[in-house]
């Protein structure tokens, strides 16, 4: 009788301490599922999040969910700021909660934003053009994220456009002188450099050696490697960037926003609905040269919010940030 006890108990054991060796084992997993779920809403949070007010919705796999949080701690230039991002996940398993919490500091940015309808960043041609220069839209009320109303022109570097009976700005002001102390960058959000390197935003065309896309949604990029002269042919809509010099030939028409780095010639009759900057690369002498001919340049605050969500820089984390809170 003792020998069998003795055995009972020692399967017993066996029995009891397989089964606390399970416990462990599972408990270890659902662990490790709520530490990849918290990896996942960071991961996220690099993939979404964005100015003025980042925030990322609950993130769910399985039977579990990631919550990420943002706290605002450093403001670098209006729309540009670092935040400690935080993504706790969760694992319910039977009746235990199972937690892991992940952090790191993201760099922030918001989409560009214009000053103006025609933003000119240089000298300005001496022929204004004629036709209509409008920053006022009756409609902008319906995007916010893109300030409305704006100036006409607003200038960096030289002198507005001379007065012409044949052409009319209009805007809040009309036109807007910017100081020397203000950046562009700081006024904008327009990083240029960043705007254009390989980790930012993606194209959707970049031309050459892409051909030039045919009409898409308001939301497409075309990126223009170098110079180049367009006319009615290359209308379009969306964010256009073009990193030299534009000719916009008779015809041309566009819907979105256009942003040159070097000068922008008109060389016929325009219209764009949305807004126009050039000279955004910074070279000295940059200008603006407008000819003789007519344009029609009317900004659309919603027009440019959704060409400039593609312009978006992508969040970016801050290298030896990372840490797991305990």
């Amino acid at each position: 009788m003792l020998t069998l006890l003795l055995v009972s108990l020692m399967a017993a054991g066996g029995f009891f301490i397989t089964w606390i060796n399970g416990q462990a084992a599972r408990a270890f997993a659902r662990s490790t599922e709520a530490f990849y779920l918290a990896e996942s809403g960071l991961a996220t949070a690099l993939a979404v999040a964005e100015m003025p007010n980042p925030s990322v919705p609950p993130v769910t796999l399985g039977a579990g969910t990631a919550t990420v949080s943002f706290e605002p701690l450093l403001e670098l230039r209006p729309g540009e700021a670092v935040y400690r991002v935080e993504s706790l996940g969760r694992v319910v398993s039977g009746g235990a909660t199972f937690e892991r919490s992940v952090g790191q500091l993201l760099w922030v940015a918001g989409p560009p934003r214009v000053p103006g309808a025609l933003v000119l960043v240089g000298s300005v041609g001496v022929l204004p053009p004629m036709g209509t220069i409008t920053g006022l839209d009756a409609f902008g009320s319906a995007c916010p994220q893109q300030p409305s109303p704006v100036a006409g022109v607003a200038i960096w570097g030289g002198p507005p456009p001379p007065p012409d009976s044949l052409l009319t700005i209009s805007g809040s002001p009309a036109d807007r002188r910017m100081a020397a102390g203000v950046s562009v960058t700081a006024e904008t959000g327009i990083r240029w450099t960043e705007l254009l390197a390989s980790w930012g935003p993606r194209p959707d065309a970049t031309v050459p050696p892409d051909p030039w896309p045919t009409p898409r949604a308001d939301s497409s990029y075309t990126r223009i490697a170098g110079s180049r002269t367009l006319g009615a042919g290359s209308s379009g809509r969306g964010a256009l960037v073009v990193e030299g010099d534009l000719t916009l030939e008779d015809g041309f028409a566009w819907r979105g926003l256009i942003l040159v780095g070097g000068t922008l010639t008109l060389d016929g009759d325009v219209s764009v609905s949305g807004a126009v900057g050039s000279g955004l690369a910074g070279s000295a002498g940059v200008a603006a040269d407008f000819g003789g001919h007519r344009v029609d340049l009317r900004f659309s605050a919603c027009a440019v919010a959704a060409a400039a969500e593609r312009l978006t820089a992508p969040a970016a984390a801050i290298p030896g940030t990372w840490y797991e809170v305990w």
